[in-house]
């Protein structure tokens, strides 16, 4: 039996490759400056919350300076007001001062009548007086001075009309005939009445 003369084919493998070999094997082709919509929504959102936060800070910044302007300008302001206030209680204070001088010969002079109306002209020997109150300034005076032997710490003994003791008087300021006095055990509203007998102790 003659075999056919001619090219032999070549035995194929059912599992091979098939009829056409292929050379290497193809990947896909991602493009790479391409970028998903999910990833460029949350850059764009992290842009938006990092501009806020900026936005935010300076915000705040612009209110602490604001704020410190204002407490720089009220503590001003305050100390201001302070030494307008000082000068006002100095200025108050000088005024009485002088108020309290005019007054004074006009407040001896009444405190002179009222004791020439009780006491002899024996002032040497004189240990008794009067006792004055004034109800606009609250300050108190007595018809016994310096020739009485009184003198500053000098304590007095108040009474009544009928001998009735009432409280005790400290010199503050003695002059020749008259002093300044101040209530050692009760207030000057204590004393109800304008006049007083004192006493030296």
């Amino acid at each position: 039996m003659k075999l056919p003369f001619g090219k032999k084919e070549k035995a194929t493998d059912p599992a091979g490759p098939g009829p056409k070999a292929v050379g290497k094997a193809s990947m896909p082709i991602r493009p790479s400056a391409k970028i998903p919509d999910g990833k460029k929504q949350i850059i764009t959102g992290l842009i938006f919350i990092s501009a806020s936060f900026i936005g935010a800070v300076f915000l705040l910044y612009l209110t602490v300076n604001a704020q410190s302007a204002k407490e720089v300008e009220f503590q001003d302001l305050n100390q201001k007001l302070h030494l307008v206030s000082t000068e006002k209680e100095a200025a108050n204070n000088k005024a009485e001062t002088l108020q309290s001088k005019v007054g004074r010969v006009l407040d001896l002079e009444k405190v002179v009548r009222a004791s020439e109306k009780i006491h002899d002209e024996s002032e040497a020997t004189r240990k008794e007086g009067s006792l004055w109150i004034d109800r606009k300034t609250s300050r108190c005076m007595v018809t016994l001075g310096v020739l009485n032997g009184v003198h500053k710490g000098s304590r007095l003994n108040v009474y009544e009309a009928d001998n009735n003791k009432v409280g005790v008087v400290k010199v503050t300021s003695a002059l020749d005939v008259v002093s300044y006095v101040e209530p050692v055990d009760k207030k000057v509203a204590d004393f109800t009445r304008d006049y007083y007998h004192v006493k030296s102790e």
